[in-house]
């Protein structure tokens, strides 16, 4: 797993609200939890976003406090894929995450794929917290891997016609 602090992130995201003391300490738990290095860990815990593998995977406070929060999960359109390609992707996915877990793909004006999960305000588990971030970002790798493949299959395709 690679990771790397929002400092060289170039993908953005709403403004964070500040995370509780006990959010971030479920939050920098579960960076460890999932092979972060402690400062990256630490960063994560202070900022609230961390790149992973190219994901930028964040964890914001949607109320004061201990109410809402949300995992968010920022994949850029890969290389190669067309926005039409990409919009049917996420589509697809969404079609089937939704069976598995409250999240939905959204699509940003550039062309990069927002995926949003609400957290239970009263979690507070690191082991849970890293399998939903981890999750997230299997299922953000695997549509960029798929759109991908597919869309090189598609101009394979077109190339022998």
């Amino acid at each position: 797993m690679t990771t790397d602090t929002t400092a060289n992130a170039e993908a953005t995201v709403p403004p964070p609200m500040a995370l509780s003391p006990a959010r971030r300490a479920c939050a920098q738990a579960a960076a460890l939890r999932m092979g972060a290095d402690e400062a990256s860990a630490r960063a994560f815990a202070e900022q609230g976003a961390i790149l992973v593998d190219g994901v930028l995977l964040a964890v914001t406070a949607t109320a004061a406090g201990e109410g809402r929060w949300l995992a968010t999960a920022l994949v850029r359109r890969p290389e190669g894929v067309s926005l039409p390609r990409w919009s049917e992707s996420l589509l697809l996915a969404n079609g089937q995450a939704l069976l598995v877990a409250p999240w939905i793909f959204t699509l940003e004006q550039g062309g990069d794929a927002l995926l949003l999960m609400p957290l239970d305000p009263r979690l507070d588990d690191a082991r849970t917290l890293a399998a939903h971030l981890d999750g997230m970002l299997s299922l953000c790798q695997s549509v960029a891997e798929s759109a991908a493949a597919m869309a090189k299959d598609f101009r394979h395709t077109e190339e022998s016609v």
